[in-house]
């Protein structure tokens, strides 16, 4: 059971893909700001700006799996499984989580659009506009929804289930006993964790004066920055839980990640904001998010070479 957690980060391909998305997210305003404005208004190359973006959305699946192939199963080897997640079935949960999302967007807009007549009558373009474009969402996120969303089956009859280990244990009291402390350890894991790590941030942030280049204590940005550092530092511990005894200086990265973050956003200053970008955008400083970037960036890319030098490749005549 624990050498999948083992071998789930050991080549520090996770950390490379999931830093790339975040410096790439990072990077869109600073691109989008170099980039002339004769290139916004043309209708044939204005799809330039979104490159960042479209690179961002395959580098967590992309980056490991370069580097498990031309790397890491050099090494080591290879063993299928069936569970993994193929490019096929990754195109679908991308094509479900973009209509889920923008037929959210759409109810929203349609919803404001409606707030705002002024004639029980009297019907606007933008609102009919979101209401089609919320129908043609609807029946995508049903459909697509039955294809993503499905229970992983077990990789053998004997393979670990959870279902019937709870049933197991809730046959003695003992056994109860230990299933009320797992439930209370996952609440406070994926719960009172990033909570906590967030007022963290929050009171190191309101300590600093701002988190963002400004005169002012703007609370929404606040919220989201520390929810965007202590999501990741949540996720950066779960990535990295086996691999922390062995490897003790990952501790420094995420005490990197839980500071530098709050210190660059004050230092750097942030791009001017786009006409074409979403403004939920704005809630994210780029200097924060290339921050926390750089970290899992580094961090992988020293869990790869050091993945490298303990695992050289084979003579050979072995191969």
């Amino acid at each position: 059971m624990l050498r999948p957690a083992q071998n789930v980060n050991k080549d520090g391909g996770f950390e490379l893909g999931w830093g790339t998305m975040i410096l790439l997210a990072g990077l869109v305003p600073y691109f989008n700001a170099a980039l002339p404005k004769a290139l916004w208004n043309s209708s044939w190359i204005s799809w330039v700006a979104y490159l960042p973006l479209i690179c961002m959305a395959f580098a967590p699946y992309a980056v490991p799996l370069m580097i498990r192939k031309f790397i890491t199963w050099p090494r080591t080897g290879y063993v299928a499984n069936p569970n993994d997640v193929k490019f096929p079935h990754l195109l679908m949960i991308m094509v479900f989580g973009l209509a889920l999302g923008w037929g959210i967007s759409r109810l929203t807009a349609a919803v404001r659009d409606f707030m705002g007549l002024t004639g029980p009558h009297r019907l606007t373009g933008s609102l009919i506009l979101n209401v089609l474009l919320l129908v043609v969402c609807t029946p995508l996120v049903v459909y697509w929804g039955r294809k993503v969303i499905r229970r992983r089956p077990p990789l053998l009859p004997t393979a670990y289930d959870a279902v019937l280990i709870t049933q197991g244990l809730k046959q003695t009291a003992t056994g109860r006993k230990q299933l009320r402390l797992i439930r209370l350890t996952m609440a406070v894991l994926f719960i009172g964790g990033p909570l906590l790590a967030g007022a963290l941030v929050l009171w190191l942030m309101y300590l600093s004066n701002s988190a963002v280049r400004s005169t002012e204590l703007r609370w929404p940005h606040l919220g989201m920055v520390s929810l965007m550092i202590a999501t990741n530092l949540i996720l950066y511990l779960m990535a990295n839980a086996v691999a922390l005894k062995r490897h003790r200086w990952k501790w420094l990265a995420v005490l990197i990640m839980l500071i530098g973050p709050i210190i660059v956003a004050r230092t750097i200053p942030s791009p001017p904001a786009q006409p074409g970008m979403a403004p939920i955008l704005d809630l994210f400083p780029p200097p924060v998010m290339l921050s926390i970037g750089l970290v899992w960036f580094l961090s992988g890319g020293i869990t790869l070479v050091l993945f490298m030098r303990h695992n050289p490749l084979p003579p050979a005549e072995a191969q």
